[in-house]
């Protein structure tokens, strides 16, 4: 999802740091997911993981807009609102993947452990 973030830079003709801007852009991605991934709980609702996606998104792009100049560079209009976007689709296809990881690991305990109560 970062990745889908930043190749935008592509159509800025120019932009000379393109591929070092995608890469960043990646990062803040990951790092996005994972914040939001050790942040849900299972029984969360898809719109509370989507909203706490956005708040994580949020921040990862406060923080490159400030590294990128603030106010200076003109850069808010872009940065931050796919910042928040991108967040929050990280955060509903994070509760959904991981939701249906834990079904298939408590169907396959089921299967190969009898013993086991949930």
């Amino acid at each position: 999802m970062g990745a889908l973030d930043g190749v935008g830079i592509f159509f800025e003709p120019k932009e000379p740091y393109k591929w070092q801007i995608l890469g960043a852009a990646t990062l803040k991605g990951i790092l996005a997911a994972l914040l939001t991934a050790f942040s849900l709980v299972v029984t969360m609702r898809w719109w509370a993981a989507a909203n706490i996606g956005m708040f994580y998104g949020l921040a990862m792009s406060l923080v490159v807009y400030l590294a990128k100049g603030g106010p200076k560079s003109g850069d808010a209009p872009y940065v931050i609102p796919s910042g928040i976007i991108t967040g929050g689709i990280i955060g509903f296809l994070v509760l959904k993947w991981g939701a249906s990881q834990r079904e298939l690991c408590l169907v396959r305990c089921r299967k190969n452990l009898p013993f086991f109560k949930q």
